[in-house]
């Protein structure tokens, strides 16, 4: 071991003088690096070698190149000091300049580095992240020729990795940049057909990778763009030196065949098709991997054909799936202000059979009234007619609406034409809703999503009629704890009467079972909606029904489910105990507000359970802050009674705000309670 780490150790004595002859490093400097790699290297020849050992020891030689480059950088920037101070001392004018090239000294620790990566990775051949940290180093190095011998070991032993692919191909098709040419920068390598190989490659290994195939179409897309480009500068170049330069005639005919096969690439973007049609067939039945494709062709101008060419195999392949129609959809909502300014590259749309049915389509749409997006989501009803095909109708529709208001932002209103949009888009979802009740396609979320457009629209009265056909005529939406809270709001505000609402959950509750999903959430809409009426006139019916209320709330469960447009922010057990203690302190009734939290903290396991969540602990700090108060204020009771009850209060949420992680607020009520007890006991001694 002593041998080989020595012979290691002799190699670097040349780097190292140099290093030492150009003053970047002093000779004691020097013996400490001598020193640190002696011992770094004995690490690593020992039998059972660590991979800390190995980054460890690249650390610190990135650490030490780090130092050299800047030393150096100094030591030249001194002596272009001294050679200035020499020329204007000097009378002769001609003086030479040094030669300023690099020395062994300069490369040594990079070469050392790239030796140590090498090193670890014939030992792990199998761990990635030393071929990922070998490739950063290199690129951070301007290493180059090193990088693709980099990539390709990687590759080697691990062909499955198609990031590992991507990246091969991303390096030898956009080349290297370096600062040749009078401070210019020159562009390196760029070889389209290596990056071809290696995509190419990588999906004979990987051919249900969708990165790769996706990759493989944009590397296509980048080639095209930069092609156009190449032309469009070549006709500049050509129409300047037209009547300087005179070529002959074989040359000519050379240049005319390459911008004929130029041309030929740029109309008509074969090789993009063949790679989608490929990518297909290796990857038949994936809806989205399809619309990547388009989004990939969002990020190049002039694509429009291809777009419609993908849209038409997602059209004929995915006739029956919901994801396809409604993608086809949204992209067309994305795409169809610039459908007519964008004739793509290939051939022109009127000799194209694909771009005819399209615009027949088109056409076909806009006499009937309606834009192409939402002709796309009638044929998708009409083809598929499921609840789920309904709801995402409506949803994109609404979506669809926000996008066109969001184009006008303006102080004076909305235009004639975006009124006339949304006008034609309203009609349209009340009419898929008129769909949907003459097929007989019903399902919860669809219903409650049917009635809040109805009630949108303006059209109340229908709402009512049809969440109550729903909810008295289908079982599933019987049985549905969010039908029936549609069906309590929708009809309380067409009958603008506080009671029905309330008549309508009890009847939910009657039938439902006690554990039922969305039982706890007609319970508490219930009993907040009892609060509000009882505020406005409280009788002996409706406190003797909050209080069984109350108590079912406490015994069933403590975690009210929560519904996108059904359930008010904030509901919770804290807040709705908090809200029934303001009710009975507003009416004067503090035995039944001290009764309400003794029932919650002290009569339930709900602040001995974990996990709370953000809005559960915001609520149980306001309660315990009623409770607190509640007990100071009644000066009634004896001292001792209000001490012990007071002592309860702040021990149990000490304990449960430590329980679930807020110590600062268990901090806050620990100081609380020193200063409340103080003060009660300074009110007693008085």
């Amino acid at each position: 071991m002593a041998e080989k780490v020595q012979a290691i150790l002799d190699r670097m004595v040349p780097a190292l003088k140099d290093l030492l002859d150009k003053e970047v490093f002093t000779e004691s400097e020097i013996k400490a690096i001598v020193a640190r790699r002696r011992e770094s290297e004995y690490l690593l020849c020992r039998r059972s070698a660590r991979k800390s050992d190995f980054l460890r020891y690249i650390e610190a030689e990135q650490k030490l190149e780090r130092l050299r480059s800047l030393r150096t950088k100094k030591i030249a920037a001194r002596k272009a000091v001294q050679e200035r101070e020499a020329r204007k001392l000097s009378h002769d004018k001609n003086i030479i300049k040094p030669k300023t090239g690099t020395s062994i000294g300069d490369a040594s620790i990079v070469q050392h580095i790239h030796l140590l990566y090498v090193r670890a990775k014939r030992k792990w051949k199998d761990d990635l992240s030393f071929h990922l940290q070998h490739a950063e180093f290199a690129k951070e190095k301007k290493s180059y020729s090193m990088l693709s011998k980099i990539y390709a070991e990687a590759l080697q032993i691990h062909p499955r990795n198609a990031g590992l692919w991507i990246e091969a191909a991303s390096h030898e098709y956009f080349g290297y940049v370096t600062g040749e040419g009078d401070g210019q920068e020159i562009t390196h390598g760029g070889s389209i057909r290596n990056a071809r190989v290696l995509l190419q490659r990588g999906l004979r290994v990987n051919p249900n990778s969708q990165e790769l195939w996706l990759q493989s179409f944009s590397l296509e897309l980048h080639y095209i763009q930069k092609i156009r480009g190449r032309k469009e500068v070549l006709k500049v170049v050509g129409n300047d030196s037209k009547s300087e330069v005179t070529n002959d005639d074989s040359e000519q005919d050379e240049e005319a065949e390459e911008e004929d096969e130029l041309e030929s690439l740029v109309k008509n973007a074969k090789l993009p098709r063949i790679i989608y049609k490929n990518a297909i067939k290796a990857i038949p039945g994936n809806v989205m991997f399809r619309v990547r494709f388009v989004e990939q062709c969002k990020l190049f101008p002039e694509t429009q054909i291809i777009v419609d060419e993908i849209m038409e195999s997602i059209e004929t392949d995915f006739g029956n799936v919901e994801e396809a129609w409604i993608s086809r959809a949204k992209i067309s909502m994305d795409l169809g202000t610039d459908r007519e300014n964008k004739k793509g590259f290939m051939v022109e749309p009127e000799k194209d059979d694909d771009h005819k049915k399209k615009r027949k389509r088109d056409d076909s749409a806009q006499s009937h009234g309606q834009a192409e997006p939402l002709c796309i989501l009638d044929e998708a009803t009409d083809s598929i007619r499921t609840p789920k095909m309904f709801l995402e109708t409506i949803s994109i529709t609404k979506w669809f609406i926000n996008h066109i208001l969001e184009k006008e932002k303006d102080d004076n209103g909305l235009s004639e034409e975006t009124k006339r949009q949304v006008s034609d888009i309203g009609m349209f979802m009340k009419r898929m809703i008129t769909k949907a009740r003459s097929n007989n396609i019903v399902s919860p979320e669809l219903s409650v999503e049917c009635a809040s457009i109805l009630l949108q629209l303006g059209h109340p009265s229908d709402a009512v009629e049809y969440i109550e056909q729903v909810v008295n005529n289908n079982a599933e939406c019987k049985a549905s704890a969010l039908c029936w809270l549609k069906y309590a709001q929708v009809k309380s505000e067409v009958a603008q009467h506080p009671t029905v609402f309330c008549n309508i959950i009890r009847k939910a509750l009657d039938l439902l079972p006690l554990n039922s999903d969305g039982y706890n959430l007609l319970l508490s809409q219930l009993f907040v909606r009892l609060l509000e009426l009882s505020s406005l006139e409280r009788t002996a019916a409706h406190d003797e029904e909050l209080s069984l209320l109350y108590d079912k709330l406490l015994l069933i469960d403590h975690k009210i489910q929560k519904k996108e447009d059904t359930v008010d922010e904030g509901i919770t057990l804290p807040s709705l105990c908090s809200a029934y203690i303001n009710y009975a302190r507003n009416k004067g009734d503090e035995s039944l507000s001290r009764k309400i939290y003794h029932k919650i903290i002290f009569g339930s396991n709900y602040t001995q359970l974990p996990n709370k969540t953000t809005e559960e602990i915001s609520g149980m700090h306001t309660l315990y802050q009623q409770s607190i108060d509640i007990e100071k204020s009644d000066s009634q009771q004896k001292y001792e009674t209000r001490r012990r009850k007071l002592i309860s209060i702040f021990d149990t949420a000490v304990e449960f705000f430590t329980m679930n992680g807020c110590d600062r607020i268990s901090n806050d009520f620990l100081k609380m309670k020193n200063e409340t007890l103080s003060n009660l006991a300074f009110s007693a001694a008085k």
